[in-house]
């Protein structure tokens, strides 16, 4: 049999077989009765009535093979009699399809991501045997992700057998030179196991996998680009492996290529670079490094968390004043990736979800009105002999062809979004390169339309087949018209419920969001640009001192400060403080805080307020100096309670010349970790006393902050041109960065509300419209006795109230059922917040009286003569 036959029968043929079974039997018992009536008994009139009738299996094969043919033809009658339809109804066939495609392509966007994000398994060997490794503050539970100390992964390794490896990796910024052309790049050291144990291999040349150097802390010569660097700089010249660059002015040798899209969390890398870990001395150095592991094969999750949090307990006691009320906490690679992300994702499916179902229903709703206004004609066909299947199939397939335009709209329409959605996404959309629609993608569409088509398609199909056919012929043969279908009216209650839930959920979102923006950073990052450069070598550092002057020379320029990091840069881990004489108080653990080096001018810049002593001086930033620290209220908070700041010393593991310094100020505090999260205690030290070979500077500017780039840009060139001017751009947009990952989400979850909204306006429309033009009579009749143009248009919006208020009382008991599950999303708002659930029902009934504004207003000026005689 041939895969057409095999597809011909598995549609048609069981259904035409128990007819054709029926109709066989019927003959012969009708024979057979006839054979008994002359006088045989019943056995023998059976017999001879089956052998009278013939072979019945050849009989049956015949008629199928007919059936199915007449069948596929009708079928195909009817594809083209719901073509002809839909183009002859180009104002339903283009609003169907656009309001369908509408859902489907925020749809496949929004599935898109969440399916590479969250669902595709991700592009390493075994990845559900990949954790990240983080140690956890356990007095700090917005800590539970904190980096680790290379000295505790060491003994991670000799205490547990929970790991089959454990690789280390770190991130930073170098200067690419090769040639005429430098770079500022992201670069990651990596130990040597890293790509080995992630299962990637490089594409060109090979990755790192010598034998490690256990004596030094300095990279081998050897660095492996990334596939972006590759095209970039060289154009996929397959020579680059073995060639020379020079990073920070140190020679190293390209040895391999990595694969295209290849990454590794939510930073794109241009360089990696081979590190290794060793034991930092007599003392355990600070958090600042990365840690991912394999897990033994055969070990769960929970057996080797258990394993590592003994492991932790027996160094807390081995080290306490390094690991006092430190643990370990182990995270699935995937959920380590997605963290950021994970709950706006889920959330926004089930919008979408909601979006779609609105989408469904309006399209329901227009094909309800279609069918009501075909119903004489289908009732014509049924009396004259329409099978019942023939008539649903008719109908179902005219919406199959609406769900098949709509799905392709709605594939390029998410295309469109999808691009859109990458664009506007924060940082922490991971493996951004990955996200694109394939033929996973493509299937999901069309099992989407298929199902959507059944959803508005073939259940108003099967209702209507349930009609009155002699009310229905007797409306073909007198003109009349079909009275309003309680459908319609169900239909637009659910469009308005579901629209109401959308509508409160952006809502929430929306007064989240504002509150958040309205959260006081501690800086006044108007009027000021950010850029960063490194020197090519640590006997240039220099140049920081000579770049800062040639720019605080520039016209428009207020002030010119440097930092090692900037603020709301994360990237640096916490290091060990020592306070005073009371450092052995402190039972074993010493307080820890962040270390930020500056030169003076740095709070003037940034507008960070100086609230008790003094800020550096050009004359603490020389080396004679004695050592000199700031710090912030958070550090006076945590540390120094009561006691008087200026009257302590402090020293940070890192200031090992001159291990105590005094405080000499105490300044406001900046949210630099996140605008809701935890203020991190913090010390700064002059530049002179703790120089950094990378620096990144800020210049306040009395105009507009971007206006002085270009000088910018031109003045490092002139002061160097080895020194490449690095992600130039203003505070207010580093400081907008801290919020992406709410604006994204209530970005498109406004954009989907809206959407909701438009579609509940058009269903309220069509119903009333409609409802209308099938009450035309009767309100030419009430104009005609008296009846004032006012009276008309109050009960056009009687029938508007009826539509929508239970669908609004639906909505806003959905909305108090579903709005928990955006309380993670939300800053500073309650999940049950009256404002915002009193905006959505509001808006949405504004929206309703408008559109039922337009058939209202049609409806008072009729002409009731002209409406009578036409009647």
């Amino acid at each position: 049999m041939s895969w057409f036959s095999r597809l011909t029968n598995a549609l048609y043929a069981r259904p035409l077989d128990h007819g054709l079974d029926e109709e066989i039997r019927d003959h012969i018992e009708r024979r057979a009765a006839d054979l008994r009536a002359a006088g045989l008994s019943a056995a023998d009139a059976a017999r001879q009535a089956r052998t009278a009738f013939g072979n019945v299996t050849q009989l049956r094969e015949q008629s199928r093979d007919i059936r199915l043919w007449s069948a596929l033809e009708s079928t195909i009658q009817d594809l083209r009699y719901a073509w002809r339809g839909l183009r002859g109804s180009p104002v339903f066939t283009l609003t169907a399809v656009a309001s369908l495609a509408l859902g489907i392509g925020a749809a496949v966007a929004i599935f898109t991501a969440a399916d590479t994000l969250l669902f595709r398994p991700l592009p390493y060997r075994e990845p559900e045997r990949l954790v990240m490794v983080w140690e956890t503050d356990l007095t700090r539970p917005e800590a539970a992700r904190s980096l680790v100390s290379t000295d505790n992964v060491l003994d991670w390794q000799a205490r547990t057998d929970a790991f089959e490896d454990v690789a280390v990796f770190w991130d930073g910024r170098s200067t690419l030179h090769d040639g005429d052309q430098a770079d500022e790049l992201h670069i990651r050291g990596v130990t040597a196991n890293f790509f080995t144990m992630i299962g990637v291999q490089a594409v060109r040349g090979r990755t790192f996998g010598g034998p490690p150097s256990r004596t030094s802390k300095e990279a081998a010569p050897e660095v492996v680009i990334s596939d972006r660097l590759w095209q970039a700089w060289y154009d996929r010249d397959p020579g680059v492996v073995g060639r020379t660059v020079h990073l920070d002015a140190r020679p190293q040798t390209i040895i391999g290529v990595m694969p295209a899209g290849f990454s590794f969390g939510d930073r794109e890398v241009d360089l990696w670079l081979p590190t290794t870990i060793a034991r930092s001395g007599s003392a355990r150095q600070g958090r600042d490094s990365h840690a991912v592991a394999r897990l033994r094969a055969g070990a769960s999750l929970a057996q080797a968390q258990t394993q590592m949090t003994t492991v932790a307990r027996a160094l807390e006691q081995l080290d306490p004043a390094f690991n006092h009320n430190w643990t370990v906490t182990l995270e699935p690679l995937r959920d380590a990736f997605v963290h950021n992300v994970k709950a706006s994702l889920l959330i926004l499916l089930g919008a979408v979800g909601l979006l779609l179902l609105v989408a469904c229903a309006n399209v329901a709703n227009l094909l309800v009105a279609r069918q009501s206004s075909r119903s004489s004609e289908m009732a014509i066909r049924a009396a004259l002999g329409g099978g019942r299947w023939r008539l649903v199939r008719q109908r179902a397939i005219e919406g199959l062809l609406v769900a098949g335009l709509a799905g392709v709209a709605g594939l390029l329409l998410g295309r469109l979004a999808l691009d859109a959605l990458v664009a506007m996404a924060p940082q922490a959309l991971t493996r951004p390169a990955e996200i694109a629609i394939d033929w996973r993608i493509v299937l999901f569409t069309a099992a989407l339309a298929a199902a959507s088509s059944l959803l508005f398609g073939l259940m108003p199909s099967m209702a209507a087949d349930r009609g009155d056919l002699t009310a229905a012929l007797r409306r073909a043969v007198r003109g009349g018209s079909e009275p309003t279908d309680r459908r319609r009216a169900w239909l637009i209650s659910s469009e308005v419920a579901l629209a109401v839930i959308l509508l409160a959920g952006a809502a929430l979102l929306g007064r989240s969001f504002v509150r958040l923006q309205a959260v006081d950073t501690g800086l006044q990052p108007g009027h000021v640009l950010t850029f960063h450069f490194r020197v090519p070598s640590p006997a240039e550092v220099g140049l920081f001192a000579q770049a800062i002057a040639r720019i605080e020379a520039l016209p428009g320029v207020r002030s010119v400060s440097a930092a090692n990091l900037t603020p709301f840069d994360a990237s640096g881990g916490e290091t060990p403080v020592l306070i005073g004489a009371r450092a052995p108080a402190l039972a074993g653990a010493a307080p820890m805080a962040r270390v930020r080096t500056i030169t003076p001018r740095y709070f003037e810049t940034l507008g960070i307020p100086v609230v008790q002593g003094r800020d550096f001086s050009a004359a603490d930033n020389t080396r004679g100096a004695p050592l000199r620290f700031v710090v912030n209220r958070a550090f006076v908070r945590a540390y120094l309670g009561r006691d008087d700041p200026l009257a302590t010393t402090i020293s940070p593991s890192l200031a090992r010349s001159n291990p105590f310094g005094e405080v000499i100020g105490v300044v406001g505090d900046v949210k630099d970790a996140s605008r809701d999260g935890r203020v991190v205690p913090t010390v700064y030290s002059v530049y002179a006393r703790l120089p950094y070979g990378q620096m990144t500077l800020a210049v306040r500017t009395e105009q507009e902050p971007m206006a002085i780039a270009a000088a910018v840009r031109q003045t490092i060139h002139d002061l160097d041109p080895r020194l490449p001017v690095a992600e130039l751009r203003t505070m207010d947009e580093i400081v907008g960065q801290m919020s992406a990952r709410e604006r994204f989400s209530t970005t498109l979850m406004g954009g989907l509300a809206l959407s909701a909204v438009l579609l509940a306006a058009i269903g309220v429309y069509g119903v009333l419209a409609y409802a209308v033009s099938q009450r035309t009579r009767e309100i030419a009749v009430r104009l005609a006795i008296g009846a004032q143009p006012r009276r008309i248009v109050a009960m056009v919006l009687g029938d508007c109230a009826r539509l929508v208020v239970p669908g609004l009382i639906a909505g806003v008991a959905g909305a108090l059922a579903g709005s928990r599950a955006l309380a993670p999303l939300l800053f500073d708002t309650d999940a049950h917040d009256p404002l915002a659930l009193a905006i959505a029902p509001a808006v949405l009934l504004a929206v309703a009286i408008a559109a039922a504004g337009i058939p209202a207003w049609r409806a008072a000026r009729l002409d009731p003569t002209r409406a009578l005689r036409l009647g």
